[in-house]
């Protein structure tokens, strides 16, 4: 039987993989049985359809490659001509074409040591799980060739990436968007790929004196508003003409208090990270959006913007917003994700509830799938965008941090050290899968 199950190999997916492979302990767990399930026919992602850049600093992507504990398999893509490309980019923000072809290039790597020592299956797809009496996992998966089998395990993690829900919610009281008259519409994950933004091109060129319009506060709008600057047909714009509607003004990121003050940005002692000193780690605006923010804000050292412009949701009245969305060019809902998740059963074949399953978060502290009751499945484990995982104290960030970490850093990191380490405590105490745990 294998220790764990995969299901996606992305960088969340990776994620305990990464860890392990830091720390010199991958070799032995791969000996001890993991199967990695991928719907693409390679490992790391597909981040490369993304036309801008990361809001990471290259230096965090080469920390992995870094690890005094790489297995020997590993160590050469140090001297790679992919790893320097991405050196030149340490102390700024690569483009995500480079960091696909970066993680692809580590995902070639670990579908060696998967191939040789455990199992891979690529252009898989995982259909359900099913929970066993004895604590154990049966995946159940259809093959390229349309074959479906059964993975059994001790556990499984789901990384099958993040979906938008942006057609249903209210966005105020008395008014939704799946309701709403639009002339185009395009959430922010295709608005933000490189097919969405030759979209954008044109219908920015052909929009006359329409708005557009960015719906919500996230680091996604605030970079859909820098990517469509940069468009050939935002030229044509005036004054005001990109409008981002926000329920609340973002946080920002500063790598500490001074920084924070010499850009008049007012930090409250919640702001800061206890384990790093950073103003707003986790929710803040960083790289390519926060520039745009600090462009619209004014703020020192900095070109303004005049043709985009913040404005509070709350302050307008349902009609008031409808006729803005009807009256737009285009609306880029960016309300963020929602974890991807399978069907999950009990030994008796009952489908159970889960509580991503209604539009709540996927995971817990530890990083174990929900039930929608808030109980937690103790050998199904969940990473990767849109799980909602909460951070705990031990990992630091900021006090007033309420969403959610999507941290490719984190997974590679602290996170994926959650899950492996539970992962092997299972192995050492298999009784403690089968109850459903508190």
């Amino acid at each position: 039987m294998l220790s764990s199950v995969i299901i996606g190999g992305g960088p969340g997916g990776l994620g305990p993989i990464i860890w392990a492979a830091q720390h010199g302990l991958l070799p032995a767990w791969l000996d001890r049985g993991v199967a990695v399930v991928e719907r693409q026919a390679y490992l790391g992602g597909t981040l490369g359809r993304f036309g801008i850049k990361s809001d990471s600093l290259g230096g965090s992507y080469l920390e992995c490659l870094e690890a005094p504990g790489l297995p020997p398999e590993l160590q050469p893509l140090r001297d790679e001509p992919l790893a320097q490309e991405m050196a030149r980019y340490r102390d700024s923000f690569p483009p995500l074409v480079l960091v696909d072809r970066y993680m692809r290039r580590i995902g070639v790597a670990l579908a060696g040591m998967l191939a040789e020592r455990s199992a891979l299956h690529l252009c898989t797809e995982a259909r359900a799980i099913h929970l066993r009496r004895d604590g154990s996992v049966d995946v159940e998966i259809t093959g390229p060739d349309g074959r479906e089998s059964v993975l059994a395990a001790r556990s499984a993690v789901v990384a099958l990436g993040g979906r938008q829900r942006w057609m249903h919610g209210e966005l105020k009281p008395g008014i939704a968007l799946a309701s709403c008259q639009m002339r185009h519409v395009m959430p922010s994950d295709r608005a933000l790929s490189i097919a969405g933004l030759k979209e954008a091109d044109q219908i920015l060129a052909e929009a006359g004196r329409r708005p557009i319009l960015i719906l919500g506060g996230s680091h996604s709008a605030y970079s859909v508003a820098g990517a469509f600057l940069e468009l050939p047909g935002a030229e044509r714009l005036g004054k005001g003409q990109i409008v981002i509607l926000q329920r609340r003004e973002p946080r920002i990121f500063y790598p500490d208090r001074q920084a924070a003050h010499d850009d008049l940005y007012d930090v409250a002692p919640g702001d800061i990270c206890p384990r790093t000193q950073r103003v707003n780690r986790m929710g803040g605006l960083r790289g390519f959006g926060r520039e745009m923010w600090r462009q619209i804000a004014l703020r020192p050292r900095t070109t303004p913007e005049p043709r985009v412009v913040s404005m509070d949701m709350q302050r307008l009245s349902a009609d008031e917003l409808g006729a803005m969305i009807a009256e737009a060019a285009l609306v880029v809902p960016c309300f963020g994700y929602r974890s991807a998740m399978l069907p999950v059963f009990d030994p008796a074949g009952t489908r159970l509830s889960l509580n991503a399953d209604l539009g709540g978060v996927a995971v817990g502290e530890q990083s174990r799938l929900l039930l929608s009751d808030g109980t937690s499945v103790p050998n199904l484990f969940g990473i990767g965008l849109g799980t909602g995982y909460k951070l705990p104290t031990s990992m630091g960030g900021e006090p007033n941090f309420d969403g959610q970490a999507n941290s490719l850093w984190l997974y590679h990191n602290d996170i994926g050290a959650i899950i492996y380490r539970a992962i092997h405590e299972l192995a050492r105490h298999p009784e403690a899968a089968t109850t459903i745990a508190a």
